[in-house]
């Protein structure tokens, strides 16, 4: 009998975090430019928003990529790394062996975004019409080489606006 109530007390804490939380999140996009056109994307899915403004994003191991446009400016990308929501691992881990945790991060739910991320768009000096991208990364050099792959990958950058920023980032 205490073994049939120890399996189920596991089962009932399993996928702590997807239990507390969900595998959702709200993501505040903030510009210096009123009424900026912003593209969130990870494996996921992508959402649309309008900074200032928001968009709920199902949370992911992966990367948020955040594209943000406005004409006579240039294009603003950044990509922002997920955070593993630490209690909730840890509770996965110890009540639920394991299982939960395996669940949880298959799902997203172990994972969390910054609530709010700011972009900051440049005005165009001339009128011509082929924006500039200005594509913000962290890390390493390998880590921002992944960063921008992450970004060409998912239709973030074009192919050209992905080999200008490599070719910055690697002179």
């Amino acid at each position: 009998m205490r073994i049939i109530i120890f399996i189920s007390a596991l089962l009932l804490l399993n996928s702590c975090a997807s239990t507390m939380s969900g595998n959702t999140q709200p993501v505040t996009i903030s510009t210096n430019v009123a009424n900026a056109k912003c593209t969130l994307t990870n494996e996921k899915g992508s959402w649309l928003a309008q900074a200032p403004g928001s968009a709920v994003v199902t949370n992911s191991r992966e990367n948020l990529s955040v594209r943000c446009e406005k004409e006579g400016y240039q294009t603003a990308v950044v990509s922002v790394p997920s955070k593993h929501k630490d209690s909730a691992t840890w509770g996965n881990v110890i009540l639920g062996g394991g299982i939960g945790y395996i669940w949880d991060r298959n799902t997203g739910a172990a994972f969390i975004y910054p609530s709010t991320i700011n972009l900051t768009l440049v005005k165009n000096e001339t009128s011509n019409t082929n924006q500039s991208t200005d594509v913000k990364l962290s890390g390493s050099t390998v880590e921002q080489l992944k960063q921008l792959n992450d970004l060409y990958k998912s239709g973030i950058l074009t192919e050209k606006e992905f080999t200008k920023a490599k070719k910055k980032l690697l002179n």
